[in-house]
């Protein structure tokens, strides 16, 4: 492929300019890109997203086509429910023999969390969150029955506009019953055991009698091994078998493989509880069976204490957790302003606002606290990236004889009213 940094692209209605390369993978590279959406109302808007640049070859193409099949079933299917489960395709085309497919800009995938944070697992908190967001994803899915078929750590990003972690990468995806003959599925090391049974078959031609067994649950094991790295900071350790269901799940007891990688369990020097811990074992091992009908599924993964709120989980962020995933919210702590009920307080909260806009716009603004201890301020910026822009001008500043402290802080959290004091 020739796609070079600067290039600027106008195939179809829309344009786009290349940034430069931040991925590589076996089918593909990607691109950050900015260019501007044409409507037919004859609105035009700017946007920001990364280009997908497929390899030429008939395998690669066929994994481009499967991709904007997928994404575009998918998008049609969402759109009267308001879900963001996985990436937005914006535009594709074929150009110079190379299929480009360009999608909305996300933030950075599990890996790049991690690496930001420990070599010894991410929070808690984040864990439980991502779990949230890819179960849902996993539930629509298994409704519209589609499998992903390549979920991975790298294959779910942080979207800091919508605040929430998407599933990209669907060039492997299938309808069930509609998996061709000739395409392996999953990359090793989460790689369910009827997903390795079928791609020992592949290069023989000789899937016809597995494919029925290539259903939604491969997915649910590969996210448990997703689990088990974001937890740990390490990949998972692999139970290797001849057969493709082992001696303990013949005998429905824990998953042979569930108990290997639960003795290689590193210790665990972060405050948590040891009934959050074990809610977090019993969700994995729900997900590692051998046989696919012992899983649990998408929706009553939902359903499990590791991700029901309760006392349990009622822990206040830390200010780590909140810079690991950006947002649209800037929140803003050890602002001193005075009393409540005089005009300088609507003044200094003015202040605040008005110094925020300089980064951006600002779409909404709320506070908390008092006087005596101070306050909490909380900017929500029309996009993540100005508000990265004010959090990273702002912080260290001197507001009132105090030094200002910023970080993210969840949209979710923000729109019902939900702030720690």
């Amino acid at each position: 492929m020739d796609a070079r940094k600067g290039e600027i692209l106008k195939i179809t209605e829309h344009e786009w300019k290349l940034g430069i390369c931040i991925g590589r993978g076996t089918c593909s590279e990607v691109f950050e890109a900015a260019g501007t959406l044409c409507y037919k109302s004859g609105r035009k808007r700017a946007v920001k997203g990364a280009v997908k640049v497929f390899k030429e070859g008939s395998q690669f193409e066929q994994a481009a086509l499967n991709e904007i099949k997928i994404l575009q079933y998918l998008c049609h299917e969402s759109e009267s429910l308001d879900v963001y489960y996985f990436v937005h395709l914006l535009d594709y085309f074929l150009y110079r023999g190379n299929f480009y497919l360009v999608f909305e800009q996300l933030d950075c995938h599990l890996h790049h969390i991690l690496l930001k944070y420990s070599a010894k697992g991410l929070p808690i908190s984040i864990v439980r969150r991502c779990s949230k967001d890819v179960v849902k994803a996993l539930s629509f899915l298994a409704i519209k029955r589609v499998v992903h078929g390549d979920l991975k750590m790298s294959n779910i990003m942080w979207n800091p506009n919508r605040g929430i972690f998407q599933l990209v990468d669907f060039g492997l995806s299938f309808l069930e019953g509609h998996l061709q003959p000739s395409q392996p599925l999953q990359s090793p090391g989460y790689q369910s055991p009827e997903v390795q049974m079928w791609n020992r078959l592949v290069p023989h031609g000789t899937t016809e009698n597995s494919m029925s067994k290539c259903l939604f649950a491969c997915d649910m094991w590969s996210f448990s091994y997703v689990l088990w790295y974001m937890y740990t900071g390490h990949p998972a350790p692999r139970h290797e078998l001849h057969e493709p269901v082992c001696t303990m799940c013949l005998q429905e007891k824990d998953c042979m493989h569930f108990q290997q990688i639960q003795k290689e369990l590193p210790q665990d020097e972060r405050e948590i509880t040891l009934e959050q811990h074990d809610f977090f074992l019993d969700f994995v091992m729900r997900m590692m069976k051998c046989k696919p009908e012992q899983r649990i599924t998408p929706f009553n993964a939902m359903q499990h204490s590791f991700l029901n709120e309760g006392s349990t989980w009622n822990v206040p962020l830390g200010v780590t957790e909140l810079l690991l995933l950006p947002t649209r919210i800037l929140q803003l702590t050890n602002i001193l302003l005075e009393d409540l009920s005089t005009d300088l307080l609507f003044d200094g909260l003015m202040d605040v606002k008005e110094e925020c806009a300089k980064f951006g716009a600002v779409k909404g603004f709320k506070f908390t606290g008092d006087s005596n201890i101070g306050y909490k301020v909380f900017v929500e910026f029309s996009n993540a990236d100005d508000c990265s822009r004010a959090h990273s001008a702002l912080t260290g500043r001197d507001f009132n004889g105090r030094t200002v402290i910023t970080s993210f802080y969840p949209i979710d959290y923000y729109h019902i009213d939900y702030f720690w004091c």
